[in-house]
């Protein structure tokens, strides 16, 4: 009792000073955001690969130290379609141009494309000429079917620069930028994207695409430029007019979007200040952090505004709805940041940045709802709010509901519970790297059209290091080598393999007048230092060719390409590549994994554990949090199924629907409790006051209806409008977080409304029935 008085009247004490000091405090917070978000004017983006890949994935190093063996060539890609096939005039001309203008791409060193590919030794003297396209002029309309007669049957350009059916030729385009830094990588993919542009108008009947890393960046950059253009304005937009109808009041909802926007600047202004780039998903944040911020300040607004309309002045209806409102959204505050800080377990820069805005952002609200919206509130007349709230009819209808539908309500929300639970098996896991670029984006198009034209879209990466100096001229290195490109060939999910080998191996035959018995590598070791001195003059010749041994000669890269592979069957094919290498290989030779596909494939099994383990985290804080702050262990118990069920009956009508989540969508299950938690903590704690008061459980419910109902309500519309929204973002990754956000706070709701009354009713009806049960007993007992 002494605990709940003292707490009691620390809350009025805070309340007091809230109210007295509420001019000073205004000023403070306008002049603390105004420095801290001039800070906005130093954050940046970054839409690299950077910000997505696991930063502790054990195959990481591996990854770094390859990369460093074998520097990865920077380079785009421009891809030429037609209707019929390339070899036509206009296509061949578009190529051809593109082959004699590249260098107007900024830094661009070399090209390889279909008109500056090499005859092989053979054909070169059967038909007098180096390439397999001559002069373009010099051509007429019936060479072009046996020029492309002639492109198809080359094995090595089918598998690179061309489709099967010769309907797509690509050419890459290599450069080498001065920096290593966004703006000159940009700058760059702009270069390309205005050549490609150009391309298009002077060949109206050829379809032109360019990709690569810069162009992958430049999309990310730009969808994320056009989101916060597009979706901050019409989440304003839209919540202002929705505050206007709920709360019957201009006024008002332009003083809580004041708040909102008072608390982005805050936040994105630390961001800037910290030289914290956004990225690919906490460029969401703000979005985010907007409507939690109009959330908080809506529960006092709400309560503020029914003190008005019962006939209080203006500052005894503000230490009304501050005495009532400034634990709960304590409480909410303290719990939606664990929701989100629980992101911090990933290693994925992406989801720990996203939930570390968000919590910083919840936090600013805190302060700025309490030290500048009383000011701003109670500025204007008394006699701007209308009675009743706009929502009031429905939260009657609900408290009638609840009193007179309530069994029919409990049992109807456990079987749907119950019923999603069992379907939860129904998701399964799958990563696409490239959810994050804008659907109609060249990107999305040519990686789709790689997979089904040419058949080589990701592919897995190996170092195989001799561990001595020239040890690639090793016969029995090199013959090892051989039997591992040769048993991964022949895997069905491989659709080329490239090494050192093939290429001694091809050497080999060229020399002997392709005779196919020399399809085998030398034996002599001279003549293989010889083929290996002969292609550095070739890479002199053509720079657009990638490296495949290292500087000292002791290491030699293996590149398997893939097409249409799920991440699971891409890892299965790495773990059986793995067993064959420990089984067969010299374990003298060291082996690493050389590149990013399978770390992309890696991300759901390694980032899914890393959120199971910071929701259980997050979990088991919110609710000791909750048995703490609501003062009440039964209470903090039962507040487990509103905040938790939301999330498990979205995810498992998904599972049913849609069945496909990425981590990245998956994360939305920790963070869900965080958001949700809110409207219980207001719901409860409103109830547990009106039993303290010694209220009977159908009045303490409809004490808590009356007081938090509209608040909660007009909460959840403003955080369902903020997530849908997110539906016409341009990447499909926000998208799935609207689809599945926004059914999860919307069913947080009516759980809220239509389960958590009932529950306590039934609980408490319950509790009461024992006790008296109890007495009788002991009553009977003492007689006897």
């Amino acid at each position: 009792m002494d605990q709940s008085r003292a707490s009691r009247f620390i809350m009025s004490f805070v309340v007091e000073q809230l109210l007295a000091r509420r001019h000073v405090l205004a000023v403070f917070t306008l002049l603390l955001g105004a420095f801290v978000a001039w800070g906005m004017n130093y954050s940046s983006i970054e839409a690299t690969f950077k910000a997505i890949l696991s930063e502790d994935d054990p195959y990481k190093s591996e990854v770094d130290q390859a990369r460093s063996d074998f520097p990865p060539s920077t380079s785009v890609l421009f891809a030429f379609e037609t209707d019929t096939d390339v070899f036509t005039f206009p296509a061949l001309r578009a190529m051809d141009e593109l082959t004699n203008r590249y260098t107007e791409i900024n830094s661009a060193v070399s090209i390889g494309a279909l008109t500056n590919r090499r005859l092989n030794s053979v054909d070169a003297e059967r038909y007098d000429r180096d390439y397999i396209i001559p002069i373009i002029d010099s051509l007429e309309e019936a060479d072009l079917p046996e020029l492309k007669a002639l492109a198809l049957k080359d094995e090595d350009l089918t598998k690179s620069l061309l489709s099967a059916n010769g309907d797509m030729a690509l050419a890459v385009i290599k450069y080498k930028a001065p920096r290593d830094e966004q703006d000159v990588r940009l700058d760059i993919a702009r270069s390309v994207i205005t050549l490609r542009d150009d391309l298009r108008a002077r060949y109206p009947g050829v379809n032109i695409y360019v990709l690569g890393s810069a162009l992958f960046e430049l999309d990310g950059y730009n969808a994320q430029i056009k989101d916060s253009q597009t979706l901050m304005p019409l989440t304003v937009g839209i919540g202002i007019l929705l505050l206007w109808f709920c709360l019957r009041s201009l006024p008002y909802a332009v003083c809580l979007f004041t708040v909102a926007f008072a608390t982005i600047g805050l936040s994105v202004g630390t961001w800037g200040w910290l030289d914290i780039p956004f990225n690919q998903i906490s460029s969401l944040g703000p979005i985010v952090v907007l409507v939690i911020a109009i959330a908080g300040g809506i529960h006092i607004v709400s309560v503020y505004a029914q003190g008005l309309s019962s006939g209080m002045d203006k500052t005894d209806a503000m230490r009304d709805s501050l005495k009532i409102n400034l634990q709960p959204v304590t409480l909410a505050t303290i719990t939606t940041s664990m929701g989100f800080l629980s992101l911090n377990y990933s290693s994925s820069p992406g989801i720990y940045g996203f939930g570390n805005i968000i919590a910083l952002g919840t936090w600013w609200a805190y302060l700025v709802t309490l030290c500048l919206l009383p000011a701003l509130i109670m500025l204007l007349p008394a006699n701007k709010v209308a009675k009743p709230l706009g929502v009031q009819d429905f939260i009657n209808w609900t408290d009638r509901m609840v009193h007179t539908r309530g069994t029919a309500l409990f049992w109807g929300s456990a079987v749907i519970i119950v019923a999603t639970l069992a379907m939860l098996p129904l998701n399964k896991l799958d990563f696409n790297r490239y959810s994050f670029v804008d659907e109609d984006s060249d990107f999305h198009y040519v990686m789709t059209a790689l997979r089904e034209k040419i058949g080589n879209d990701q592919s897995l990466v190996y170092s195989i290091d001799s561990g001595q100096y020239y040890g690639i001229t090793e016969p029995e290195f090199l013959e090892q080598v051989n039997a591992f490109s040769t048993w991964v060939e022949s895997q069905p999910e491989a659709s080329f393999v490239t090494s050192y080998t093939d290429l001694l191996r091809s050497l080999n035959q060229s020399e002997h007048d392709d005779d196919p018995a020399y399809d085998v590598l030398p034996e002599d070791k001279l003549q293989i230092i010889d083929y290996l001195v002969g292609y550095q003059l070739i890479q002199e010749i053509e720079p657009n060719l990638e490296p495949i041994f290292n500087n000292n000669y002791s290491a030699i890269r293996l590149v398997v390409g893939t097409s249409n592979l799920t991440n699971g069957q891409l890892i299965n094919l790495n773990d059986r590549i793995d067993g064959w290498i420990a089984d067969n290989l010299n374990p003298e030779y060291k082996v690493l994994h050389g590149d990013n596909s399978i770390l992309f494939a890696r991300l759901d099994q390694s980032i899914t554990e890393e959120l199971f383990k910071g929701f259980s985290l997050s979990f088991v804080l919110i609710t000791l949090t909750l048995l703490v702050g609501l003062r009440s262990v039964r209470y903090g118990l039962l507040s487990i199924m509103p905040n938790l069920f939301p999330a498990t009956i979205v995810f498992g009508f998904w599972g049913l629907f849609v069945g496909e989540l990425s981590p990245y969508v998956l994360m939305l299950f920790s963070i869900s409790i965080g958001i949700v938690v809110d409207d219980s903590v207001h719901i409860l704690s409103k109830y547990i006051s009106a039993k303290r008061e010694g209220a009977t459980p159908e009045r303490a419910v409809s004490y808590s209806l009356e007081k938090a109902g509209s608040a909660i309500t007009i909460t959840t519309l403003s955080l369902a409008v903020g997530t849908f929204i997110l539906v016409f973002s341009n990447t499909f990754h926000f998208q799935n977080v609207a689809l599945l956000l926004t059914p999860i706070i919307v069913v947080a709701l009516l759980l809220d409304l239509l389960f958590l009354p009932p529950l306590l009713m039934r609980f408490d009806r319950w509790r009461e029935a024992r006790d008296v049960g109890d007495g009788v007993n002991q009553s009977l007992a003492a007689r006897s």
